[in-house]
């Protein structure tokens, strides 16, 4: 087992005044994933994702820094289920652009494909009307992307197996009471049906997150940001990447 701790170098125009923010304009040639919130408590819930050609997405934005400290204008922005730790309602009404607030549906905006489907926040039983989670996948320069909100199955069931197929990275939580997963017993259980290559914790802890490292074999911490893309991946190694948010806005 091997354990990696790298440190992504910030672009020094993202370290102005001696703050570090998110990027809002990738000229990277790759997909980038960062964190975003300013929340103490759950600072890796809410993440932006632009894909090469420069589309936003900001998914579960909570706690989000005020215009004046960051103008993100997302082109799409998805909440897997309106607890107030994965929505930030002012955010949300002043942002002009496509919204997709925990509801089943597929859409596409500019080069992105979206879709969701039903899931529970806690036990097994799933509310295809009115699910209280909803599980977003997002495919884009080539990769499939999966937001889990905060499912607290058992299990995935055949039909969520089915709807998600291959998945490249995860968001998925790992110790949550609220969805009854005190360890990330459960939360390994559910990623091991899923099976995508990447997975990067929401609510964790470091002792979950550490414990999912060591069962996969590698352990990737970063400061905000993964930049990557499709051939970075080429190696079919799965691991953990843990974005560590140290934002100062």
């Amino acid at each position: 087992m091997k354990h990696i701790t790298s440190l992504l170098i910030i672009p020094s125009d993202e370290k102005k005044d001696g703050r570090t923010k998110p990027i809002l304009k990738n000229n990277t040639g790759k997909t980038i994933i960062q964190t975003v919130s300013k929340s103490s408590l759950t600072p890796t819930n809410s993440f932006i994702i632009i894909s090469v050609d420069g589309t936003i997405i900001v998914t579960d934005p909570t706690s989000m820094p005020a215009r004046e400290e960051l103008d993100i204008i997302p082109d799409v922005i998805t909440v897997t289920h309106t607890h107030s730790d994965h929505i930030d309602p002012e955010f949300i009404e002043h942002s002009d652009c496509r919204k997709s607030i925990a509801t089943v549906e597929k859409f596409n905006v500019k080069d992105i494909q979206i879709f969701s489907i039903a899931s529970s926040h806690r036990g097994n039983i799933i509310n295809q009307k009115l699910p209280n989670n909803v599980i977003y996948v997002f495919e884009l320069d080539g990769l499939r992307i999966a937001h889990m909100g905060d499912i607290g199955q058992e299990h995935l069931t055949i039909k969520q197996i089915n709807a998600l197929g291959k998945i490249d990275i995860a968001f998925m939580q790992f110790s949550n009471p609220f969805s009854g997963m005190f360890d990330s017993g459960k939360g390994f259980t559910l990623i091991e049906e899923l099976k995508p290559q990447i997975i990067i914790p929401t609510h964790s802890n470091p002792k979950s997150t550490r414990k999912i490292g060591k069962i996969l074999g590698k352990l990737e911490i970063l400061e905000n940001y993964y930049i990557f893309d499709i051939e970075d991946l080429a190696d079919n190694t799965r691991k953990v990447v843990w974005l560590k948010n140290t934002l100062n806005y």
